[in-house]
C-alpha cells in the first residue's frame, strides 16, 4: 500500500507566532503545529491535513461574520475536531459573551496569560470526542496496559505517517516480534493494526459534512481515492458512503473490537454501565 508523507497537525489561528511556539512546546513531538493568519487557510488545513485539534487566538478571529457564528460553523462541519480558544486580556467581552451563549460543544477556553500551563490539557479535553479517545475508552480495562499503549501509539502513528517499522521501533522490538506479541493478545499484526488505526480515523471523518471521501483519503496519506476505498472494502466491507450511513466510527470500531476478540465483552461492559 502506498502512502505519501503525512503529519498530524494542530493548526493555530493567530497573528502572533509566539503562540504557535508555545503550543508546539506543550505538545512535544506528537504533532506539527501550523500557524495560519487567515480563516480560509485554517479551514483548508482542517479539511486536507490530519488535524485533530485547533487553537484559536481571540486576537486573530475575523469579525465578519461574528466569531461565534464562524466557530459554530466549524464545529458543525467537523464535529470531532477539538477547539481551544485562547482569550487575550483585552478580548472583546461581547464576543466572549456570544460564544458563551452559543454553547459550542467541546470548545475549551484558556486565558492568554496561562497558555503554556493549560494548552495541552485543554487540547486533550477538547479532543475527547475524537477517534483516539473513543477507541481507548472502548478498550477500557479489557486489554492489558502494554498492548493498550501499542494501540494508542498506532492511532497516533496513523496520523504521523508511520510505517510498520516505525511502530515496531516505538515498541522497541522488530516488526516480526511485535506482530507475535500482538497476536498473543488477539490483536492484528503490526501492519494490520496500523491500517485499522487509519480506518478508524477515516470512519469518523467520513461522517462529517466538511469532508469528502477524497479529502479523507488525502488526510491519511493514501496515494489516491481508489486505494483508500479498496482498504475500506477489504477491512470493513463497505464503501465510504456506506461507512458513514452505518454509523461511521461506531460501525468500524465494532468490527475492530470483534477482530480483537473483545466485541462481546466490551458491549456487555457498556450495557451494564
Amino acid at each position: 500500500m502506498s502512502f505519501s508523507k503525512i503529519m498530524a497537525l494542530i493548526p493555530v489561528l493567530s497573528p502572533d507566532p509566539r503562540l504557535a511556539d508555545v503550543v508546539s512546546e506543550a505538545t512535544s513531538d506528537r504533532f506539527v503545529v501550523a500557524r495560519s493568519s487567515s480563516w480560509d487557510r485554517l479551514q483548508w488545513l482542517v479539511r486536507e491535513r490530519p488535524a485533530t485539534g485547533v487553537v484559536l487566538d481571540s486576537g486573530g478571529l475575523p469579525t465578519v461574520p461574528e466569531p461565534d457564528e464562524r466557530i459554530a460553523d466549524l464545529r458543525r462541519k467537523f464535529p470531532s475536531l477539538g477547539l481551544v480558544l485562547v482569550f487575550r486580556p483585552h478580548a472583546d467581552r461581547v464576543m466572549l459573551l456570544r460564544l458563551g451563549r452559543a454553547s459550542i460543544p467541546h470548545l475549551e477556553a484558556v486565558p492568554g496569560d496561562n497558555v503554556r500551563r493549560e494548552i495541552a490539557r485543554a487540547l486533550a479535553r477538547a479532543s475527547s470526542g475524537g477517534a483516539r479517545a473513543t477507541v481507548l475508552r472502548a478498550l477500557g480495562v479489557q486489554m492489558p496496559p502494554p498492548h493498550r499503549h501499542i494501540v494508542r501509539a498506532a492511532l497516533d502513528g496513523a496520523l504521523l505517517g508511520w510505517a510498520t517499522d516505525d511502530l515496531a521501533a516505538w515498541a522497541g522490538w522488530t516488526r516480526a516480534h511485535l506482530s507475535v506479541r500482538l497476536k498473543e493478545q488477539g490483536l492484528p499484526s503490526a501492519g494490520s493494526l496500523l491500517l485499522w488505526a487509519r480506518l478508524l480515523h477515516a470512519s469518523q471523518w467520513l461522517s462529517e459534512s466538511g469532508r469528502s471521501a477524497e479529502s479523507v483519503s488525502r488526510q491519511l496519506g493514501y496515494s489516491n481515492g481508489a486505494v483508500f476505498r479498496r482498504a475500506l472494502r477489504n477491512y470493513v466491507g463497505a464503501t465510504p458512503t456506506a461507512v458513514a450511513q452505518r454509523g461511521g466510527l461506531d460501525y468500524t470500531l465494532g468490527l475492530f473490537l470483534d477482530e480483537c476478540g473483545l466485541g462481546d465483552s466490551v458491549r456487555d461492559t457498556l450495557s451494564v454501565a
